[in-house]
């Protein structure tokens, strides 16, 4: 295959933790979707090169057919040193067991859901408890073991949580926790909830500022301080959670569509937008799902937008702008700046609508100062799908975003991973190479292909643009459109 273009660049050297610890999600590497509060998609251990695969029948009785969950999370490990495995279908909530040298299914629990929703926010709480929603009844539901520390104990509801639609709107498949244990909830509102999770209600409701037409479609990080980014198609945006109410940080506009997409209207509902986005149409989407880098005060978060022929990585400054900071020039507008929010914009050279290229929807994967951005390739990439994946990394000192390396020959048609261990950082994901599927880790520091696993023709292990989540034992697992897979 083509070698990838690279600038000589060491390995991150590993950190404590590619974010800070939330005490409230459960001990394990990925107990939320993008691995943690920060969204970074990354861990500090991982498989190396990739060398084998195991593939299990993903649970989805007993109302099947259903997808899988594009997101798989892990709770604590029990007492055993096995590690329960949970995805939510758009039908109930699926338990697996990773024990040694086995993936095993364990349980499959229904839940009061409408079969075409996708009920498919989840994460894992300290306790055990899972937090899912059933958007058919507008509920947040905690599901946990029925046998606590039984690691083949079945599935339980623990308590349902219901949301008034009149009052906040509908739930998406967006929630996360902030670093005080109350969960933060996107409705379709374009409204901000917080719930007490322990008290069973709502406690706060924010209006997120949705002029001039901006529907906020993807997920949010909050970082310890409290602070949450969300991403509109022309705005990003900062909400201060203190534990009792939410206030506006800052907003910042950046049209996330590009030149070119005047004609789009401001006003195009959710489901518009999602068929778009579906279709691999220009001038979609908000960008991605944030990534947070570095610190609350100096740090910067990342997303990528839809821009033609080629999406940027975007970054923003997280708190105050420094001092001495001025307005970039906007690359798409000759003679025009951008907001003096917006620290860093970078086209990257494999990720673009045109051709037979869809818009970004992947959330950039982050370790350290590094960003992993891969090239999507739509729900049901055909034999020959555009490839390409690359490394940028903010550099701090000189505040700004540089190319490290771009590979075109590889595709990870999902949310990139990171995984880092005993020194030697990799990137993973999976892709379609004509009739074949596979999954392939690249070395961190030069985008060389370190390992190759065949997944065989067959497309229910067919990555749809999943979230690939490393277990304590640093093996990934991800689920494709009938399958749960395990890669080591």
């Amino acid at each position: 295959s083509p070698s990838p273009t690279a600038t000589p660049s060491p390995t991150p050297a590993p950190a404590a933790s590619p974010a800070p610890r939330n005490p409230f999600l459960a001990a394990s590497n990925w107990p939320i979707f993008h691995a943690n509060a920060y969204a970074t998609a990354s861990a500090n251990t991982g498989p190396g090169a990739v060398e084998t695969a195991q593939v299990v029948d993903a649970l989805t009785r007993p109302l099947a057919p259903a997808y899988v969950s594009p997101w798989t999370v892990f709770g604590s490990r029990y007492a055993d040193g096995s590690q329960p495995v949970l995805t939510t279908p758009n039908n109930g909530v699926a338990k697996y067991l990773i024990a040694s040298d086995s993936l095993r299914t364990v349980d499959f629990l229904p839940l009061e859901r409408n079969v075409t929703d996708f009920d498919w926010a989840l994460l894992v709480r300290a306790n055990g408890d899972a937090v899912v929603t059933e958007r058919l009844g507008n509920n947040i539901v905690l599901v946990g073991d029925a046998r606590p520390g039984d690691p083949l104990s079945p599935l339980a509801v623990r308590r349902r949580i219901a949301v008034d639609p009149a009052v906040h709107g509908r739930l998406l498949a967006h929630h996360s926790l902030a670093y005080d244990g109350t969960l933060i909830v996107r409705t379709d509102a374009n409204r901000l909830i917080a719930v007490d999770l322990d008290a069973g209600r709502v406690i706060a409701g924010f209006d997120l500022p949705s002029d001039s037409g901006a529907s906020f479609q993807n997920s949010f990080p909050i970082d310890e301080t409290g602070r949450i980014f969300v991403a509109a198609q022309n705005l990003a945006v900062a909400v201060d959670w203190t534990g009792s109410v939410f206030r506006l940080a800052w907003r910042a506009p950046y049209d996330m569509r590009g030149p070119g997409c005047e004609d789009v209207p401001p006003d195009r509902s959710r489901e518009e937008e999602a068929r778009a986005v579906a279709l691999g149409l220009p001038c979609t989407g908000t960008g991605t799902t944030p990534t947070l880098i570095g610190s609350p005060e100096s740090g910067i978060f990342v997303i990528v937008d839809g821009h033609q022929p080629r999406n940027n990585l975007v970054a923003f400054w997280r708190g105050e702008p420094p001092a001495d900071w001025t307005p970039l020039p906007d690359p798409a507008r000759p003679g025009q700046f951008l907001d003096r929010r917006v620290a860093g914009v970078l086209a990257l050279p494999y990720s673009t609508p045109d051709g037979e290229g869809f818009t970004a929807q992947n959330s950039p994967a982050a370790f350290g100062n590094a960003v992993i951005i891969a090239q999507w390739a739509g729900f049901n990439p055909d034999a020959t799908p555009p490839t390409g994946v690359q490394r940028v990394d903010w550099l701090p000192q000189q505040r700004r975003l540089s190319l490290v390396w771009a590979n075109p020959s590889i595709l990870f048609n999902g949310v990139p991973s990171i995984g880092c261990s005993a020194g030697v950082c990799m990137t993973y994901g999976a892709g379609r190479y004509g009739s074949r599927y596979a999954y392939t880790s690249l070395d961190l520091a030069t985008g060389a292909e370190t390992g190759r696993v065949d997944l065989g023709t067959d497309d229910r292990v067919l990555d749809q643009g999943n979230g690939h989540a490393i277990a304590d034992d640093g093996s990934i697992i991800f689920a494709g459109k009938r399958t749960l897979i395990r890669v080591r």
